[in-house]
């Protein structure tokens, strides 16, 4: 079996042969044009060589070696410069001139021995013979056959002329042929075991190169296949995103409405009970849906979402939270209460919005799955982390259910899915905060029946927060919009009139339109400047809101920047309007119309003073 191992076999397929043989050329080309010119380098140093020992001897004997010298030269530099070539890189014409290198040098070696002076053959041109077989075996890079076939013409014309001068009785001992010829024989044998295993080491690159770009290529080719079934993955999610935007805004829609009546009808049937009774009903049941697509709206927003960290209040979360949640929990006989003691809580370092929600999650919670007793919410400072916790006395949580409260849509004891109790996102939605908040986490502790314990986690802070005062939703605040001119847009009626007779309530004067189209004879009067825009981002054919504030924005320029209010039911945030210039705000129509009417009246009470009316001047 070893002895497959010196054996030197074509590839079984005529076109790999021809593909190797390719390679092979390309591969060595250079190497093969090096070797040829440093034998040429070589001839004519020992040619200038030859000329410093000989030149005290007859000159007709340097006559004839310059010859030889020359011609041997001419014989190689030829081949040589054709090399340098495209030749060089095809197989058979690089053999060819290789061939007729050596056999160039070789034949010129020769004629220097019947030329030389015989005492210094052996010391001057034997040498050379053997430079030759080197190059012939090493650098030229010949395959096996072709170095067997050539270099066996060289030993057999070697042999011939040692027996021509041994019989023509030119005075060389044949014990000097004995040596010379069994030097040459050896060195023809190893150097065919050299040229194997270099033409069997080429070979079997050449494979793993093959075999390698083959795997490259296949590689590759599931690359595109997974590149294109990525893309047309992401396609589909963006597909349903769109349609998903699409659906959250369409069925906002009539929600919106409905919560925008229940006000103006109240405004209307204060002193009818009844009516005023079945109101009630209406206005949860819409709050009741429109918190559910909160939580969807604000579950999507966090996949985005950037922290904004900053010393927080933790008392003031505390109270805002606590007071938001007081009158739900006393409407379903709940005590909720918050821990008093001699000091407030430390500062912590979070985002105020993302803290705030994550606590009012674990509080609405509470709510929905206690049905006697009471929520405490409480805190302990441990080291450097403050511990906000929320204790209920409501249905606890079973081992079976604790590894899966925190996913999506998994609700416990809801089998009906009653609205009331929302859709499951709110303890994966503090999951989710929990993620985003550096040095936040949170835990839990629930007997089942008796009732749970979550913790929240915070970092403290080592500044002191800045009290930012806001307005809230109150006459005092929506008195601002008394007398002022707005600009409304929607191209769902309901919603559009709704929004109307909200502004109107709060003493605004209002100007609405469906489209851009509605708004051409308004703006064509050129009359007051509109103290605020407020409109749908998503309207029906033509310009979408951007584009319609935007225009109105460019028509009355001369005014200065007017301010935008964008009251969307779609999955947009902030980031979506980077490009649009403020002052503006972005709305929900999940929000109350009492927050809408604050977020607005916040933002005219930003830009001009109250009573400013503006008119282009004559």
């Amino acid at each position: 079996m070893r002895f497959l191992g010196f054996l030197v076999r074509k590839f079984g397929s005529a076109a790999v042969e021809h593909a190797f043989r390719t390679d092979y050329a390309r591969r060595y080309a250079s190497q093969r044009r090096l070797a040829g010119a440093s034998l040429i380098l070589i001839w004519t140093a020992v040619a200038i060589r030859d000329w410093l020992l000989l030149n005290t001897l007859d000159s007709s004997i340097l006559f004839y070696i310059g010859c030889v010298r020359l011609a041997g030269a001419v014989g190689m530099a030829l081949p040589v410069w054709l090399m340098w070539g495209a030749r060089g890189f095809d197989e058979r014409w690089a053999v060819r001139l290789l061939c007729i290198v050596t056999l160039s040098c070789w034949f010129a070696l020769l004629g220097l021995v019947n030329v030389y002076p015989p005492l210094r053959v052996g010391q001057e041109i034997f040498p050379g013979f053997f430079v030759v077989l080197f190059l012939l075996f090493t650098l030229f890079r010949l395959r096996t056959i072709t170095a067997a076939w050539l270099v066996r013409l060289c030993v057999a014309t070697y042999n011939l002329i040692e027996l021509l001068q041994y019989i023509w009785g030119i005075p060389t001992p044949w014990s000097h042929w004995f040596t010379t010829g069994a030097m040459v024989f050896l060195m023809y044998f190893v150097g065919i075991g050299v040229c194997i295993q270099f033409e069997l080491a080429a070979r079997r690159e050449f494979v793993f190169r093959q075999t390698l770009r083959a795997a490259k290529a296949r590689v590759d080719a599931a690359s595109r296949v997974i590149k294109q079934q990525n893309e047309r993955m992401r396609e589909v999610v963006r597909e349903k995103e769109r349609f998903f935007s699409s659906a959250y805004h369409d069925i906002q829609q009539p929600l919106a409405a409905i919560n925008l009546f229940i006000r103006s009808a109240r405004i209307k049937l204060e002193d009818r009970h009844a009516a005023s009774h079945d109101l009630d009903v209406i206005e949860e049941t819409a709050r009741d849906i429109l918190d559910m697509f909160k939580d969807i709206q604000d579950y999507s927003e966090l996949g985005s979402y950037v922290p904004h960290l900053a010393p927080v209040d933790t008392q003031t979360v505390l109270m805002e939270v606590f007071e938001q949640y007081l009158e739900p929990a006393r409407s379903r006989g709940i005590d909720l209460r918050l821990t008093l003691r001699q000091r407030s809580p430390p500062p912590i370092e979070s985002d105020h919005a993302l803290f705030k929600r994550a606590l009012s999650n674990f509080i609405s919670n509470a709510i929905k799955y206690t049905s006697v007793g009471g929520i405490v919410v409480g805190w302990v400072e441990i080291g450097e982390r403050l511990r906000i916790d929320v204790w209920d006395t409501g249905v606890g949580i079973s081992p079976a259910h604790r590894d899966a409260i925190f996913a999506e849509y998994y609700q416990i004891d809801n089998p009906g899915r009653d609205r009331s109790k929302g859709l499951g996102l709110g303890l994966s939605i503090v999951n989710r905060i929990v993620g985003i908040l550096p040095k936040h986490s949170m835990r839990f502790s629930s007997v089942q029946g008796r009732g749970s314990r979550f913790s929240l986690y915070a970092p403290i802070s080592q500044s002191a927060p800045v009290i930012e005062t806001k307005d809230q939703a109150n006459p005092a605040c929506t008195s601002i919009l008394n007398g002022r001119y707005i600009l409304l847009c929607d191209d769902e009626p309901t919603v559009l009139e709704g929004l109307r007779r909200l502004f109107l309530s709060a003493g605004a004067l209002v100007d609405s339109a469906g489209s851009m189209k509605g708004f051409q004879a308004i703006l064509a009067d050129d009359g007051r400047v509109p103290d605020i825009i407020v409109t749908d981002i998503r309207l029906g054919d033509g310009p979408n809101g951007i584009e319609v504030a935007e225009r109105i924005r460019q028509h009355f320029a001369w005014a200065g920047v007017l301010p935008v209010a964008f009251i969307t039911g779609e999955l947009v945030s902030r980031h979506t309007l980077r490009d649009f210039a403020e002052p503006f705000v972005l709305l929900r129509k999940s929000s109350t119309p009492e927050s809408t009417l604050a977020e607005v009246s916040r933002l005219v009470a930003a830009q001009r003073p109250t009573g400013f009316d503006h008119v282009r001047d004559p």
